[in-house]
C-alpha cells in the first residue's frame, strides 16, 4: 500500500445555471455532469467558464458580421443555421452556429459546422 488517499468525488457544479441565453449552453456542451474532485470542479468553474465566455464572445462577433451582410432577421439569411469554427487558431477548435446555441468539440470542427449548416441545424453531434 502506498498510503495515498483516494480523492473524494462529488457531483460537478453546473456553472451555467442562469446563463441559458448566453454562454451557458457552451459550458454545458464542454463540461457534462459527472463526479469530479474538488480541484477539477474548481477548474471547470473558473477556467471552463472563461473558455465558454470567450467562445460565446467570438460567436457573437461573427454573428454581428454575418448580420451586417445578410440582415438581422434569420428568416432572410441564405442559411438558416450558418456554421462557424470558433477558436480556429487553437489546436482543437470548436464548431458552432450563428443562429442557435449549438457547440461541438468534434475532431473536425469545419466538417461539423458545415454538416450542422447543411442539415438546417438538425445534426448536432
Amino acid at each position: 500500500m502506498s498510503g495515498r488517499r483516494t480523492p473524494e468525488l462529488r457531483p460537478s457544479t453546473q456553472a451555467s445555471l442562469g446563463y441559458s441565453d448566453t454562454w451557458g449552453p457552451y459550458w454545458d456542451a464542454m463540461f457534462k455532469p459527472r463526479l469530479v474532485t474538488s480541484w477539477i470542479d474548481w477548474k471547470r468553474c473558473s477556467t471552463g467558464v472563461n473558455v465558454a465566455r470567450r467562445l460565446w464572445s467570438q460567436r457573437e462577433y461573427w454573428r454581428r458580421v454575418y448580420e451586417s451582410v445578410h440582415g438581422d432577421d434569420p428568416a432572410g439569411w441564405p442559411s438558416q443555421h450558418p456554421g462557424i469554427v470558433l477558436d480556429a487558431l487553437s489546436a482543437s477548435g470548436y464548431a458552432g452556429c450563428l443562429r442557435c446555441q449549438w457547440l461541438s468539440g468534434a475532431r473536425s470542427p469545419l466538417r461539423a459546422a458545415r454538416r450542422h449548416e447543411t442539415t438546417d441545424g438538425s445534426w448536432r453531434v
